[in-house]
């Protein structure tokens, strides 16, 4: 059943190549299956759209590309899916991997509808899949950005970029994790969320910072 008292979740890594933004999302997705969040209870499930077919490396986990594996996957509480073997281009459709987004997105909602528990959805650079000045999100993740706190679905995302995510997008983030970067152009995109960003760009690589928007707490942080 949804709960709405659960608040909203939406998590915005970002940080220059090789500064640790991608290291830092796949261990916040381990340690979410591991270790006991704020409800006392590890994740009921993480969500990998792996559209680089990088997770499923990094992380050594078979990705799967049918319904019927992407079912079945979900004992195991981690599903990495590769979008690359259902969704294939065709003339007058949309980019294969923006329907193949769209379709997992939806999914992973209706199986977040299904059981208790936090379920996290990670798409590195969704920026890829929504346009920057698209007034309107693709409904499937407006759906899950919007409404995934009823059923403690929250959605993570790392970038080199964050300007060039949707003002929806940035205007949803809870929580931005910050690693270095110095484009005064990038800073911008974030500031009137995090006023403090500009001390990112002088993190070494490894440090992090991160601000909830909700509490205003910020934290420093290093991986390396």
């Amino acid at each position: 059943m949804p709960d709405f008292s659960l608040p909203p979740c939406v998590t915005l890594v970002f940080g220059r190549s090789g500064t640790g933004k991608t290291t830092f999302a796949f261990l916040y997705l381990v340690n979410a299956l591991t270790e006991q969040p704020l409800n006392g209870n590890p994740a009921a499930c993480v969500f990998i759209f792996d559209w680089k077919l990088e997770a499923s490396q990094r992380l050594g986990i078979p990705p799967v590309g049918t319904v019927a594996q992407c079912e079945a996957a979900l004992a195991g509480r981690i599903v990495c899916f590769n979008p690359h073997v259902m969704f294939q281009p065709e003339d007058g459709k949309a980019p294969a991997e923006d329907r193949a987004l769209r379709w997992f997105a939806a999914w992973a909602f209706e199986v977040s509808r299904r059981g208790p528990g936090k379920k996290i959805l990670y798409v590195d650079e969704l920026r890829q899949f929504v346009k920057l000045h698209s007034a309107q999100l693709p409904p499937e993740i407006e759906r899950v950005t919007r409404q995934g706190r009823s059923e403690n679905l929250e959605l993570l995302s790392s970038t080199q970029y964050p300007k060039d995510y949707a003002r929806t997008i940035r205007e949803s983030v809870t929580e931005w994790v910050c690693f270095n970067i110095a484009d005064p152009d990038e800073l911008d995109s974030v500031r009137p969320y995090f006023p403090g960003v500009d001390a990112v760009a002088g993190l070494p690589r490894g440090e992090f910072i991160s601000c909830n928007w909700e509490s205003g707490a910020v934290l420093r942080g290093k991986l390396f």
